[in-house]
């Protein structure tokens, strides 16, 4: 079991790699330069657009969302996955002339510019590599019995439930990735679906104006379509977002729990960043919340992050469903992850709890992934008896890397 590194939050690590990495990159690319001095002033301009471009025009899509601003934060978050790649692909070579006769052989046969070239040009074949895998929304299944302590003569003998986290929806461009996840969703043909947190990455006013209402609005299944709200809802405004979500049919769950047809309870936690970006309170205990439901019904916990799961199994939840980690998006920070988080992605079990952290339906930044897809969980749930529930404990969630 990985262990979670202590005192280190996911977003700080990310910034923090990702300004470290990009002023790297871009030392070693002036290294290279012909000495030129519209070139170096080129380079350097590009170089300071390529680092601090997503941000500003992020910022631009807020403030006055339009199709053009829309295409500067698709352009600019290009440089997210690349500078990654550019760094490992400096390391990697920076290895190989280690190797004896490789320096040789690299100045005899190649020009200066040449290994720079090639591995620009392979950083762009990823890309769209990554983008397929982005734009592939997979459908990933399983199979778990959960335990009911009494018979309960509303429940059905099964439920299928679709699982869909981090759709970070923003934008035109956010409209269009909706509809393909809605659409994978709908393939699932669920009787209850749940959205565990971070699925818009823009304030209300950008999501109105974008027209992606009504698409949340057609998401409908008989028991009802269920949210949590991520770290990315406070830092979009987790209030207005939510008011919106609601208008459009999504019942969201800050720190609530609600009976379901008299044979359900599903609780949804607010995101740890409440304590920072929201009313600076810490987030409500699970036990509270749980205080005014009947305990005999079997119990979902939607929490945007794998963190309290030994919390949620104290509390007796049957399945906890979780996102968040996107399980790294780019090779190979998925190994970065699994440090943080003693369940960073798939299936896994606390006592006689189910937890599912799923990587995702869409994507936080560029629309690219890296060794891996964007996914949502197609879960049939089975109310059984105990033994039938402690063997249900052996269902794997199977892992793809391309």
């Amino acid at each position: 079991m990985a262990r979670r590194t202590p005192g280190i939050s996911l977003s700080a690590l990310l910034i923090g790699g990702y300004l470290t990495l990009g002023l790297y990159v871009a030392v070693r690319g002036w290294l290279v330069l012909p000495p030129h001095l519209l070139l170096r002033v080129g380079y350097l301009c590009l170089a300071a657009a390529c680092v601090f471009g997503y941000p500003a025009a992020r910022k631009w899509q807020e403030r006055n969302p339009s199709s053009l601003a829309d295409s500067a934060v698709l352009l600019t978050s290009l440089w997210i996955p690349s500078v990654l790649y550019l760094f490992l692909g400096i390391t990697l070579w920076d290895l190989l002339r280690l190797l004896p006769g490789f320096a040789r052989f690299e100045t005899s046969l190649l020009p200066p510019w040449a290994s720079a070239l090639g591995l620009v040009g392979l950083v762009v074949l990823l890309l769209l590599k990554g983008s397929a895998n982005a734009r592939r929304v997979e459908l990933r299944r399983l199979d778990l019995s959960i335990n009911t302590p009494t018979a309960l003569p509303s429940a059905p003998t099964h439920l299928t439930v679709a699982v869909a986290s981090d759709l970070h929806i923003t934008g035109t461009f956010g409209a269009k990735r909706l509809a393909r996840i809605l659409k994978a969703i709908r393939s699932a043909g669920p009787d209850l679906i749940l959205l565990p947190g971070d699925l818009v990455d823009a304030p209300s006013e950008v999501l109105e104006k974008a027209g992606v209402g009504p698409l949340f609005r057609s998401l409908r299944a008989p028991l009802g379509v269920f949210a949590c709200v991520g770290n990315h809802e406070y830092y979009c405004g987790a209030d207005g977002v939510a008011t919106f979500l609601e208008k459009n049919g999504i019942s969201v769950l800050r720190d609530r729990c609600v009976e379901v047809r008299g044979f359900l309870r599903i609780a949804g936690r607010e995101d740890r960043a409440k304590t920072v970006l929201g009313d600076g309170r810490p987030r409500r205990p699970l036990q509270q919340i749980l205080e005014k439901t009947d305990p005999q019904l079997p119990l979902l916990v939607l929490d945007h992050r794998p963190s309290a799961l030994d919390e949620a199994a104290d509390c007796g939840a049957a399945l906890v469903v979780c996102g968040h980690t996107h399980d790294g998006q780019f090779w190979p920070l998925n190994y970065v992850v699994a440090r943080l988080y003693s369940l960073a992605y798939g299936y896994g079990w606390r006592g006689k709890t189910h937890v599912v952290v799923t990587r995702g339906a869409g994507t936080w930044g560029p629309p690219i992934r890296i060794g891996q897809r964007s996914e949502i969980f197609q879960i049939t749930l089975r109310f059984s008896s105990a033994s039938e529930g402690d063997r249900s404990r052996q269902a794997s969630c199977p892992s793809s890397r391309e």
